[in-house]
């Protein structure tokens, strides 16, 4: 165990000799890059007060990570804390009654940089049960993020269109911009939006969707098909719109439901790593 622990540590030095970096990567600075996200995105409402994102993501380098992966879930607890904090302070308001953050490893960054993205997400709530109707009250999202880099990916899934049987073929979303909020630096990529099916009949395959809105389902009217022999996922069961750069989806008055990230949503922004469950499929956002 100790070699391997030389073995690690050396590896380590040589990447930070590699990338530039004396310096590790504070919790502080997380939430200084959380702070202005938090700032920048808020919206007016009709009231004074204004409305900020309550879902955080946190993209570090590997090395970065890899660095504060032992510490990862005091350190979450920390920013939330933090963050919930400066909101009671300022008076703004959430969606729901506390904020969600989640940190995430991203290859194409380098040491001590940081990429936050947030979104505005309400819980879907259900009305007092009435025998008469099995509808549940529906609930809005506030939308307006840019989603994540979507991987390569190495296959098509078949989609099923009115006028007959079509391919999906991904094509770069373009004026996508990821800005990097270190050293004031600004990538832009071109990316495409994916995915993968997790958990189904057709696990391992990969969705590749262009500009457009698509409806999702098991029944031949759904624009992308999705096979369910156990018929928990509804002929029609979920819509995607992916516009601008962003990627928001919509339950369609589904039988089971749709959840992002075990969340019950009605309508729900996504991005890149988000999870969507319908009855018994799982996709996740390459």
């Amino acid at each position: 165990m100790r070699y391997l622990d030389t073995i690690k540590s050396i590896l380590k030095s040589i990447r930070k000799s590699l990338w530039g970096g004396n310096e590790e990567l504070q919790p502080s600075d997380i939430l200084s890059q959380l702070i202005s996200e938090l700032e920048k995105r808020k919206k007016l409402g009709i009231e004074e007060n204004a409305f900020v994102p309550n879902v955080y993501a946190v993209y570090l380098s590997p090395l970065d990570y890899d660095e504060l992966s032992p510490l990862l879930s005091g350190i979450r607890d920390q920013l939330r804390n933090k963050l919930m904090d400066r909101i009671k302070k300022k008076g703004y308001r959430l969606l729901s009654t506390s904020i969600t953050i989640d940190l995430r490893e991203d290859s194409s960054l380098q040491m001590n940089q940081v990429v936050v993205e947030s979104s505005f997400l309400k819980e879907k709530t259900v009305s007092e049960p009435d025998p008469t109707s099995k509808q549940t009250a529906i609930v809005t999202s506030i939308s307006g993020s840019i989603p994540r880099n979507a991987s390569q990916s190495k296959a098509t899934l078949q989609g099923s269109i009115a006028s007959g049987e079509k391919e999906i073929v991904a094509k770069p979303i373009s004026n996508i911009t990821k800005i990097i909020e270190d050293r004031k630096t600004k990538i832009i990529d071109n990316t495409k939006v994916a995915l993968e099916i997790i958990h189904g009949d057709n696990r391992g395959s990969v969705i590749s969707l262009k500009e457009g809105d698509y409806t999702f389902g098991r029944g031949k009217e759904a624009k992308v098909l999705i096979k369910d022999e156990d018929e928990t996922v509804s002929r029609v069961h979920f819509k995607l719109s992916v516009r601008d750069g962003r990627v928001n989806i919509k339950d369609l008055n589904s039988a089971n439901g749709t959840k992002v990230n075990e969340i019950d949503i009605e309508e729900a922004e996504l991005h890149k790593g988000d999870t969507i469950t319908a009855g018994k499929v799982l996709l996740k956002v390459a």
